[in-house]
């Protein structure tokens, strides 16, 4: 294989397979509540579960690896990051906390909580 492959060959392999999690899966988002519904309405689990740190830590990365894969296929960034779930690369968007909004971090192609 010569060396200009085998970037691109281990950018396919990682973004391919790094997506694979079974539903059962601990590192799987929890469901979002329904629009118009409080997160008093939730069940306990789901609400305790979605303030957990783990989480939102996991919700990240699986959003950062849409974004990448995105990025990867279109050959650019998206503008906003509702293109990346227009494009069905993100079934369940989680919520973000309260006062905290989803962005794009241009520089490391990662997506971030920042302040409303």
């Amino acid at each position: 294989m010569t060396p200009r492959l085998i970037l691109p060959s281990t950018m396919v392999l990682l973004l391919t397979a790094c997506g694979r999690h079974s539903e059962n899966s601990p590192s799987a988002p929890a469901p979002a509540a329904e629009p118009g519904k409080s997160a008093a309405d939730a069940p306990a689990g789901i609400a305790r579960s979605a303030a957990s740190g783990a989480e939102l830590a996991a919700a990240l990365g699986e959003l950062t690896q849409a974004l990448r894969k995105y990025s990867f296929e279109h050959h650019r960034l998206p503008k906003t990051f509702n293109e990346v779930v227009a494009a069905g690369y993100v079934n369940n968007m989680p919520q973000a906390p309260p006062g905290k909004k989803f962005e794009i971090e241009p520089k490391t192609v990662q997506v971030v909580l920042v302040k409303q």
